[in-house]
């Protein structure tokens, strides 16, 4: 009888370690920091849903070697981490499908974009890599301001929780956007 608890209980925590491990990552973005009231007369930006000039359409490969999917469009996901965090600087931002809509909402800037890199890791059930990569830029009256590509990568080692995937594609994404929005603030104050 102890033993037939034992396995229970081993079996019981396998599957809480494992964390129900589906291929199908939520792809979430918490901004770091509090909301921030737009600046009165501030500029207003649209931000155009990326193009994904990925490869692959899998975002990562799991340590058994079965791929890790995105439950949303990559691309979309980028581009409203981006937006948020424009926002968050106390921009008027608007979010656009194409370019001909951002040019409609009249907007002073608009930021277009490619999402080049989106891959995660799992190197083993208590590491995990992310890597990503997206090209910007920034126009005003059709003027091209700035192009720049941006890089983030990180390397974590977790509780193996089935939340992780999501945790360190998210805290990636927020290392990809950060010095994103930093150079578009840069770049219209000048």
């Amino acid at each position: 009888m102890l033993k037939r608890v034992q396995f229970f209980w081993l079996g019981l925590l396998m599957a809480f370690l494992s964390g129900c491990a589906t291929s199908a990552v939520p792809l979430t973005y918490a901004p770091s920091g509090e909301e921030v009231i737009p600046i009165a007369g501030a500029p207003t930006i649209s931000v155009v849903t990326f193009t994904d000039g990925r490869t692959e359409t899998a975002i990562g490969i799991r340590s058994d070697g079965t791929a890790f999917t995105a439950d949303a469009p990559v691309a979309d996901w980028v581009s409203q981490a981006l937006a948020t965090e424009l926002t968050r600087l106390g921009y008027v931002v608007t979010f656009a499908p194409t370019q001909a809509q951002a040019k409609k909402s009249g907007a002073t800037y608009v930021v277009t974009g490619k999402v080049e890199e989106v891959w995660l890791t799992e190197v083993s059930s208590t590491s995990y890599e992310g890597r990503m990569r997206a090209s910007v830029q920034l126009h005003k009256n059709q003027l091209q301001l700035m192009k720049n590509t941006f890089n983030s990568s990180l390397t974590r080692r977790v509780v193996p929780l089935s939340s992780v995937p999501k945790e360190v594609l998210a805290e990636t994404l927020r290392d990809l956007v950060t010095p994103m929005t930093l150079a578009i603030r840069q770049k219209i104050s000048q």
